[in-house]
């Protein structure tokens, strides 16, 4: 009898030892696997001044563009998914940037459709209207930016370019008699975040860039702008020049919550106002 308490001890003893070495590696299994893969609730985040951003160039053909994904650098993790519909089927791309490089951008080129490994391309039709959504992640913290963008055609739009949400209009001068053909296409994209801004200025409402394809030119015109609420005394539309990585201020015409301004050509957009100083 005293043999079998002995023995069972021995057994109890043996199985204990096993489950808490067990439960050692099944720890450190959890504590050794990377953040990224572990389930983190993200936060919705419409926009961050000093946050990641994307510029959307279109091809000179319409059948693509270019994602350049701007401040990247201090991210663990960066997945983008690209959304539109076309001919009434919805359509997408998607992927993650290695950011273990730390390189502050990013740029890869989007295809409306398919190529086969022979080279021979299906292209996706009627592309118009889309969604862009960031999911990044710092630390511990995980955020989900969604925008919205719009591929036009100058000519077909007649000159009148104007934002997903349609709260942005880009209308060339008519007088100047341009060839509109010329540009192809063109993208406005809203930006969820900004290059430096000037200083003693903030954001006040979307911040939009408006981009062609390389080597063409848009011709100058008038922004307008429709803002949610009237803009503080003093704000004006700017735009971003990346050529002199600088912000052209323009003088602004402002009624009630709608902003126009004469600009000269595209680029990024955004109402600056006031820094408002609390007062001790």
């Amino acid at each position: 009898m005293e043999f079998i308490k002995k023995r069972l001890t021995f057994v109890l003893v043996g199985v204990f030892a096993l489950l808490v070495i067990a439960g050692f590696f099944v720890y450190e299994k959890v504590i050794a696997e990377p953040q990224s893969d572990q389930n983190i609730e993200e936060i919705d985040l419409a926009f961050d001044p000093e946050g990641v951003y994307a510029l959307l160039l279109p091809r000179r053909d319409g059948n693509a563009l270019s994602l350049n994904l701007k401040r990247t650098a201090s991210y663990d993790a960066i997945k983008y998914e690209l959304a539109y519909n076309s001919e009434g089927i919805d359509r997408g791309a998607s992927g993650e940037i290695n950011t273990e490089d730390k390189k502050g951008e990013y740029e890869q080129e989007i295809l409306f459709g398919s190529c086969s490994t022979g080279g021979t391309c299906v292209y996706d039709k009627d592309v118009e209207n889309g969604t862009l959504t960031l999911h990044i992640r710092k630390g511990s913290k995980a955020y989900r930016m969604i925008t919205q963008w719009r591929l036009q055609q100058p000519d077909v739009a007649l000159g009148v370019l104007v934002s997903g949400d349609s709260h942005f209009t880009y209308r060339i001068d008519p007088e100047l008699n341009f060839d509109l053909q010329l540009i192809n296409y063109t993208i406005i994209n809203e930006a969820t975040g900004v290059p430096k801004l000037p200083k003693g200025k903030n954001v006040t409402g979307k911040v939009y860039a408006l981009n062609i394809p390389l080597a063409k030119t848009l011709p100058p015109g008038e922004v307008t702008v429709e803002l949610a609420e009237n803009p503080l005394e003093g704000s004006q539309i700017a735009r971003f020049e990346e050529t002199k990585n600088d912000w052209v201020i323009y003088e602004t015409e402002i009624k009630g919550s709608v902003l126009k301004a004469s600009v000269q050509g595209a680029g990024i957009f955004a109402v600056l106002s006031p820094e408002q100083t609390t007062k001790s």
